[in-house]
């Protein structure tokens, strides 16, 4: 039997419901990297291009934004609900068919019987009629797809699709295909178009856009104020995550965003030596770091001790941030010295 061993607690105190947002992650904040991502894509619609990507590196929040704000926002601004299928690509392998194509494509737009077997040819008539329905039932002749994780499609996917659009333009229905892609930052999205051919990045990926991390502390301090005041559990009880989980905390007058700048600072010191990129930071980080912060406090942390700039540096550290810019920049060098080649 071992003794004189002390086990840390467990970041989880006992008291905090095991299905609060902040202890299963399952919760998503608006964030002005969001805002200018929607505002992107309603410009592409207002042009009414056939595609575009939206691209960035891994754990920024695409996917967050895609899943939980972007169909939202949209439909406030046009002030309809728009007619939009959002379809997570995932890679099937060998398994790839156009039959399992036409089957992810018939589960993402919601159709009944998605699951049900039948012929390639009878799900690409099913898919084809759902998507009718869809833009119907938007008051136009115009519906949105919009691939996540659409750096993993193949050419004989993209080669589907452009089958898809082809068929849907003879009966009049424009389809607009928004790609979101996780690239690294010195990666460049036309190569992400040239899997498919010539022929399909001229239709659907002549436009693009970055998607970026939270740069400042103006954008720091938006995404910290979300904990304080733009988020509520359990519903209706008027409590945002700082308030419900650092109860004492929040009465004695504590703020996650107050301490935006000591965050900041955290974030800045943790970037990796001779960092190329950007100095703005992904969603993943700062997430862990403010839900690092108030479990700790819950768990009876004295807050000044919680973020003191050694406390708030550890906890950066073991979020990986180091790690992750490093692997979102590995490209750099090899981009450079491509420049460099070319210049003489």
């Amino acid at each position: 039997m071992v003794t004189g061993l002390q086990s840390p607690a467990p970041l989880v105190p006992p008291h905090v419901p095991r299905d609060h947002p902040l202890v299963t992650r399952d919760y998503s904040l608006y964030t002005p990297p969001i805002q200018r991502m929607v505002d992107q894509l309603a410009f592409w619609i207002d042009n009414q291009v056939e595609g575009a990507t939206i691209y960035g590196p891994s754990r920024y929040g695409k996917s967050s934004a895609v899943d939980h704000w972007v169909q939202t926002l949209l439909s406030e601004r046009f002030q309809n609900t728009l007619p939009m299928v959002v379809w997570s690509h995932t890679d099937a392998g060998g398994a790839n068919s156009v039959g399992r194509f036409y089957a992810s494509l018939l589960h993402a737009s919601k159709h009944p019987l998605a699951k049900a077997t039948r012929s390639p040819l009878s799900r690409q008539h099913m898919l084809l009629e759902r998507w009718y329905s869809l833009a119907r039932r938007g008051g136009g002749r115009f519906l949105i797809l919009i691939i996540d994780e659409a750096q993993g499609m193949t050419q004989r996917e993209w080669l589907w699709l452009v089958e898809l659009h082809s068929l849907l333009e003879k009966e009049n229905l424009r389809l607009c295909v928004f790609s979101i892609a996780s690239l690294q930052f010195f990666d460049e999205p036309m190569a992400l178009a040239m899997v498919g051919g010539a022929h399909v990045a001229a239709r659907f990926m002549l436009s693009s856009e970055r998607f970026h991390g939270i740069a400042g502390l103006d954008e720091l301090a938006c995404v910290m104020a979300g904990y304080d005041e733009g988020t509520e559990w359990p519903a209706q009880s008027g409590l945002s995550f700082t308030a419900g989980v650092a109860t004492q905390a929040w009465a004695a007058g504590f703020r996650l965003e107050s301490h935006v700048q000591a965050l900041h600072a955290a974030l800045v010191a943790g970037i990796p030596p001779n960092y190329p990129g950007p100095l703005e930071f992904p969603m993943k980080t700062i997430a862990h770091c403010c839900r690092h912060i108030l479990l700790r406090i819950a768990g009876g942390a004295d807050w000044r001790d919680v973020t003191s700039p050694e406390s708030l540096s550890q906890i950066v550290t073991e979020s990986g941030h180091r790690q992750l810019l490093a692997l979102v920049t590995a490209t750099a060098h090899l981009v450079r010295r491509s420049a460099n080649s070319n210049k003489s």
